[in-house]
């Protein structure tokens, strides 16, 4: 890479930053419409031919993703996504000590929901909304105990290399999860299934008065019993739990993690849709502290009483939480026309097919070869490239930004708000990502300025068409002033752009999956450099300054 060191440079760079302040106000405005010449300087504009196509995403690393998709998703044009999730459950303590005469009460799992709250005002009351959750229908949802043993380390690694799990539930080409094992015994069954908005109350029996009260309160979360002694049925069968933690109070399988991970291979989440074109899928926090599995159980003690030792019940906990191995497990139903579009090619396409999950995305080139006119041709049109090498800029980009127009005759209503572009060859984001400091300060998303959210325009004719806007002004900088590799960027989907760490892909150690587009189900549609629609084809479009002669 080559660097310039001229006092042009200098001067046009803090000109840039000056222009791009006044560029980018809190709506971020159109280039063009709230800056003021310059004296001597004209600002011009050019688009420039873009090469696009598409790419099906194979099985990625699910393993101990920041959360978790759980549910079955139904896209009118895709077809349906069926997320499992299995995980480890680790012990709050280790060597227990349950007291005289255990005996259980109940068994919860607590595993919180992707929320927000809002506080009432007037009345204060709080209220939440389920920030990831896609979908209206119910599904099935079974709970079981896993007998498959999530290992720590590869067997095939010659360096005692960390197991690989993959979205297909595939540990290597040749390995795969056990599904028989993964449905050991079934603790929790529920045929219609979907999740509450409701806090949810805590609480506990008050010893001296022998009455429930509550003493805290909790968000949205997935609160099941797995077990109540007020309420006996055969899953699990009577005594199951307690030969599998009360009744090992002195075993080495409650004495350190390796022991308690060979002994209660932990949980497994199976859902079924009830109908193939209903359901949802939904954001579940597991890696949270307060994702756990409780046992309550009551003891025997003694105290002294006015010198007196008298026998009474007291209450304890057993905690179990998710901190060891979490896996998604994904299965596509996709329709046979979509997978004939999204095969890995590199042929121009009409339409782009993004999907979340394992689905699809996108791949642009910049400054395409057309007629004639090579990408060194259009890169020299803003620099001059001296026989030494060295780099003097001609003009100043202003703004350099990709349009991307919604096929809205193919796509489906549920569309997602933010895309998220990347360097697929290096696997990192942009410049503009790392410049752009805009959050969003009513949830986690972020970066508004350099990938603006799904917008609607009104043409000429007064239609209204949907678009993503995506800045990339800094990579351009990087490409032309800095002599950077033109490399060809990702574009997916995503439920947050600030999850911009990736999760490697099977059998293809180049390229790696955004979490944020791992962790939605949403599909959409656009208008690719091909398509039969000039006037929606993807274009970059430059905004620059060039001295008048």
């Amino acid at each position: 890479m080559k660097y310039i060191h001229s006092n042009l440079l200098k001067s046009t760079s803090i000109l840039f930053l000056i222009l791009a302040l006044q560029a980018c106000d809190k709506e971020f405005s159109e280039i063009g419409t709230g800056i003021i010449g310059t004296p001597g300087f004209e600002i011009q504009s050019a688009t420039y031919p873009v090469k696009t196509y598409n790419k099906k995403i194979t099985a990625f690393e699910s393993n101990n993703l920041s959360k978790n998709l759980l549910g079955y998703y139904y896209d009118p044009v895709f077809g349906g996504t069926k997320v499992d999730f299995v995980g480890q459950l680790t012990p709050k303590n280790f060597a227990p000590n349950f007291g005289e005469n255990p005996v259980l009460n109940s068994v919860v799992l607590t595993v919180p929901y992707a929320s927000t709250a809002a506080t009432d005002a007037t009345t204060e009351d709080v209220t939440y909304e389920l920030d990831s959750l896609y979908g209206s229908g119910k599904i099935k949802l079974s709970v079981y105990k896993s007998n498959y043993y999530l290992r720590d380390f590869d067997p095939n690694s010659t360096i005692d290399g960390s197991q690989k799990y993959y979205s297909d539930g595939r540990l290597s080409e040749t390995e795969s999860i056990s599904e028989t094992l993964l449905e050991g015994q079934l603790l929790y069954h529920d045929d219609a299934y979907f999740p509450s908005t409701e806090s949810i109350d805590l609480e506990e029996i008050n010893e001296e008065t022998g009455v429930s009260e509550v003493t805290s309160t909790i968000a949205p979360s997935l609160r099941l019993n797995l077990y109540s002694a007020d309420f006996q049925n055969s899953n699990p069968p009577v005594g199951f739990w307690e030969n599998l933690i009360l009744n090992k109070q002195d075993d080495d399988v409650l004495a350190n993690a390796n022991n308690f991970y060979n002994h209660f291979r932990g949980l497994y989440f199976k859902v079924e849709p009830k109908l193939l074109e209903n359901g949802h899928i939904q954001q579940l926090d597991f890696a949270s502290a307060a994702a756990t599995v409780i046992l309550y159980y009551s003891y025997t003690s003694e105290s002294t009483v006015n010198g007196e030792v008298e026998t009474g019940t007291s209450q304890g906990t057993y905690e179990m939480g998710f901190s060891g191995k979490r896996v998604s497990v994904f299965e596509n139903t996709f329709n046979a026309d979509v997978l004939g579009e999204i095969g890995n090619d590199t042929d121009e396409d009409e339409r782009l097919y993004l999907k979340g999950g394992e689905g699809s995305m996108a791949v642009v080139k910049l400054f395409t070869d057309e007629e004639g006119n090579s990408e060194t041709d259009q890169l020299n049109e803003f620099r001059t490239v001296e026989e030494s090498g060295k780099i003097t800029p001609k003009r100043l980009i202003n703004e350099a930004y990709l349009e991307f127009y919604v096929d809205q005759t193919a796509s489906n209503e549920d569309q997602p708000n933010r895309v998220y572009i990347y360097d697929i060859e290096n696997n990192i984001p942009v410049a503009d990502y790392f410049l752009d400091q805009t959050v969003n300060e009513t949830s986690t998303d972020s970066k508004y300025t350099h990938l603006v959210p799904l917008s609607t325009e009104t043409d000429e004719s007064g239609v209204e068409q949907k678009k993503y806007k995506i800045r990339i002004t800094e990579h351009l900088n990087n490409i032309i002033v800095r002599d950077s590799t033109n490399v060809e960027l990702g574009l997916v989907v995503s439920s947050n752009v600030g999850e911009a760490s990736g999760k490697g892909v099977l059998n293809d150690n180049s390229l790696t999956i955004p979490v944020g587009s791992i962790l939605t189900p949403k599909s959409i549609i656009l208008h690719g450099s091909n398509s039969t629609n000039e006037a929606k084809r993807v274009k970059l479009n430059i905004y620059y300054t060039e001295p008048n002669n």
